[in-house]
């Protein structure tokens, strides 16, 4: 089943926390579009775009600015060669099956269209097409996507499976698995579990699964972060209900700061340097000491676009992970990208040595 989003409004297209609201509350209700398309109200081929998107699409949401809602209604009814009725204070295609407040749903043809008035800083109206899901995405940790299609295709294939992975970081890869009409997800999984051992988390959502990990061993994190700047602990602060698990963190920038609030030694900055194998390890033990955690992670590294050496170039980040009198690791990354990209990629590669240390909490069968 093809389904599609269309943004109508320049408003919309550029305010990036909003559309990953907007993405966020559709996908809570129906697998992600196969097809995302932006237009301005004013485009001249407004009405061809509409229809052609709308001819491919079994389900279709339409998103709109606020300035452009009333006259997509008008070319909907148009395509659809019926008028429009004033019903629930919009005036909207006679047709509409379903309406709420700034949103409807359309039936034409074995297709469902549902259009929705966006105002930023509001919530978002109801998205009114659900469907039951025929994918879910989970993550393999300490194997090479080669290596993952050999082992787990014919696997997928005789629980008839399709699996589609794409690498997030080196050794943590994110696949898609989507159910044919006789297949068996569930059992798909427990297969892969027993062929990989330690190496499958049956999640979409990475960090919900360590934090419901973490909450069950009744365990905590905290985290001290320098070149990624609190993007892993707004990672976990997303999630309700975390503090259960997540004590904090500290973004330790400077070097003045690594040394108050961490305890990582001025002989360390001076001879090491902040982006260095010893200071992440001083760095883990600070954060444990000020927080009593039971796992610790820690970054330091150079996201650019400027701040390289030949020694350490762009992109040279450490990460560490730590358990509470337990396992340490820390790794030396080379990591490509601008600052952002560079930034996200250090806070999964840390993630993925906190389930390396506690692959006794985060990874048994």
């Amino acid at each position: 089943m093809k389904s599609a989003l269309i943004v109508v409004g320049k408003s919309l297209r550029y305010n990036f926390p909003f559309l990953n609201y907007i993405h966020a509350s559709i996908a809570q209700q129906m697998n992600l579009p196969d097809q995302t398309v932006y237009i301005d109200k004013n485009d001249k081929d407004l009405f061809f775009i509409l229809e052609e998107v709308i001819s491919h699409a079994d389900n279709c949401i339409i998103v709109t600015s606020h300035d452009s809602f009333n006259l997509i209604n008008k070319v909907i009814a148009t395509l659809g060669e019926e008028s429009l009725e004033l019903k629930g204070g919009m005036l909207i295609p006679a047709k509409a099956v379903h309406y709420e407040d700034n949103s409807y749903l359309l039936e034409r043809e074995a297709k469902r269209i549902n259009v929705i008035k966006a105002i930023e800083t509001k919530t978002l109206p109801s998205v009114l097409i659900t469907e039951q899901a025929t994918s879910t995405l989970f993550s393999i940790i300490d194997i090479d996507e080669d290596s993952l299609r050999i082992l787990l295709e014919p696997l997928a294939q005789n629980y008839e499976i399709k699996i589609s992975p794409t690498p997030l970081i080196d050794g943590w890869i994110l696949v898609e698995a989507t159910s044919n009409k006789y297949g068996n997800i569930d059992s798909f999984f427990k297969a892969a579990k027993s062929l990989l051992p330690q190496k499958v988390i049956q999640n979409s959502d990475s960090i919900a699964y360590i934090a419901e990990a973490l909450e069950t061993n009744h365990m905590s994190l905290s985290i001290a972060e320098s070149c990624t700047g609190g993007l892993i602990a707004s990672m976990f602060t997303k999630h309700p209900g975390i503090s259960s698990v997540f004590n904090g963190g500290l973004v330790t920038y400077s070097n003045s700061i690594k040394e108050s609030w961490l305890g990582v030694s001025n002989d360390t900055l001076e001879h090491f340097g902040a982006v260095s194998e010893l200071c992440v390890r001083e760095m883990l033990e600070g954060v444990l000491n000020a927080s009593l955690s039971d796992f610790a992670l820690a970054t330091s590294g150079i996201a650019g676009p400027d701040g390289g050496s030949i020694e350490k170039p762009v992109g040279t980040v450490f990460v560490g992970a730590r358990q509470k009198n337990g396992e340490i690791i820390v790794e030396r990354l080379l990591l490509q990208g601008d600052r952002e990209y560079i930034q996200t990629q250090a806070a999964y590669h840390a993630l993925k040595l906190l389930l390396r240390v506690g692959n006794d909490i985060f990874l048994k069968n």
